[in-house]
């Protein structure tokens, strides 16, 4: 197997790449201050430094079938099964002690974003280490959550765009068509509800919800203008029609106010009164398609049939947002960038892991496509759900930015709160403005609500 490194040289084995020695090449250490003043600057590199890998099970099989793969580096590697949720803290105990450090991690963009600011100081840019090709052969607009300042510090592993799955013979059954406008999701939601009640069309019951539908609606929730400023206005009429919308529609019991994994949401879903959903690409092979045994939805073979997200009349572009998607960062302090940047070059672009054993739709497009192969002849869909999903691929809204606080957390207390007590989500909406206004400015952005 072939590579091609970050400096456009070609080697027929990773054992060859791994013998030139590119001290010259380290990327320089971040600036840093507080509990990162500690951390110390980019070790020299030294080929034969062992990495340690931080995955979940789910990612584990990858990496041991890359030391498989590499034999003459399998000894190197290091890996741990690791909650990625407590990265963050972890890494600030690395930066006290000046040791400890991971060098491969794999996380959400979400979670880069908050161990990239200058206490925590962690992640390298890969654009010392990434060939600009294999760069410009991820989707369009996916990288952005791990861009900061030009500098890039993570790798996608898949995407989690939005597409709206739907229910086939019950759709011809009901004599309904499928909508392209939020305008005529309202109108067959509504419809639904009169004539089939008990159906619904969708479920917002927690942070899903937000992700799901304000993210499309092109909801300034967390624009990132800059390294210091932030864009947060909840009361715009982007976030208004949907809020409004959404009211409607769960006034009437179309949509419910639960969370889409919740027993009693599967159990509606598994009577047969699901007509249709916004959700992300990963649901169909992982919440449809369920196993028997399963907590999931358990759709019926040749059920399920998938459409672009909807848009509202006067929007130019039809946006989509996301529901996870995560990513491959690399320590800035790693001893060994060369095997660590392979590694998640690999990880993210491989033909055999991505496009053939990845779970997940690939942010890589090349490996996107080998990927097509088994989703398409997957008996769950109707028909070919590949060409929605690689469409929407392209059109995840890079305006909406993890930021360097969680914005999921206080989603939680104030609008599904407000919702489940017997308030509106429109209502909710300047108290959720209020509290993601005090974390912004706790990580020091300036909060600005002009804007289009």
């Amino acid at each position: 197997m072939s590579y091609r490194t970050s400096k456009g040289w070609k080697a027929t084995t990773l054992g060859v790449l791994l013998s030139l020695v590119l001290v010259a090449c380290a990327p320089a250490a971040a600036p840093s201050t507080g509990a990162a003043a500690d951390a110390g600057s980019a070790p020299a590199a030294d080929s034969g430094a062992e990495i340690n890998v931080w995955v979940d099970a789910t990612r584990l099989p990858a990496v041991e079938r890359f030391q498989e793969l590499h034999p003459e580096v399998a000894d190197l590697i290091r890996i741990s099964t690791v909650d990625r949720g407590e990265f963050p803290a972890k890494v600030l105990l690395f930066n006290n002690s000046g040791s400890g450090w991971p060098d491969v991690v794999f996380a959400e963009p979400s979670i880069v974003a908050r161990v990239a600011d200058e206490v925590h100081a962690f992640p390298a840019d890969l654009n010392e280490w990434v060939d600009p090709e294999i760069i410009n052969g991820f989707a369009e607009g996916s990288l952005a959550p791990c861009t900061f300042e030009g500098k890039l510090y993570c790798l996608r592993n898949d995407l989690a765009q939005m597409i709206l799955y739907y229910n086939v013979p019950l759709m011809e059954e009901f004599g309904y068509e499928v909508p392209t406008t939020w305008e005529e999701y309202e109108e067959l939601g509504m419809t639904l509800a009169e004539e089939h009640p008990g159906y619904v069309i969708g479920t917002f019951g927690d942070l899903a919800g937000l992700r799901t539908y304000f993210w499309p609606s092109e909801c300034p929730v967390n624009e990132e203008l800059s390294s210091t400023q932030i864009r947060i206005n909840l009361e715009h009429p982007n976030c208004i029609r949907m809020a409004q919308m959404l009211d409607r529609l769960i006034e009437a019991g179309a949509i419910a106010t639960l969370p889409p994994f919740d027993p009693a949401y599967v159990d509606l879903v598994k009577a047969g009164n699901l007509l249709m959903m916004p959700a992300a690409s990963w649901y169909g092979q992982y919440v449809f398609g369920g196993q028997p045994d399963s907590t999931y939805y358990q759709t019926s073979e040749g059920q399920l049939g998938v459409a672009p997200i909807p848009k509202w009349n006067d929007q130019e572009t039809r946006w989509t947002g996301a529901q996870g998607g995560s990513a491959w960062t690399m320590s800035r302090h790693t001893a060994n960038p060369e095997l660590a940047s392979q590694l998640i070059v690999w990880l993210t672009t491989s033909e055999e892991y991505q496009g053939k054993m990845g779970p997940t739709f690939p942010a890589y497009l090349p490996a996107a496509e080998i990927w097509s192969e088994t989703i398409s002849t997957n008996a769950l869909y109707a028909f070919d759900p590949f060409p929605v999903m690689k469409d929407a691929a392209g059109l995840i809204d890079s305006k909406w930015r993890e930021g360097k606080f969680d914005y999921g957390e206080p989603f939680g207390t104030t609008v599904v709160e407000t919702l489940l007590s017997g308030g509106t989500i429109e209502e909710a909406l300047p108290i959720y403005q209020d509290a993601l206004v005090s974390l912004a400015e706790a990580e020091g952005y300036e909060v600005t609500t002009e804007g289009p």
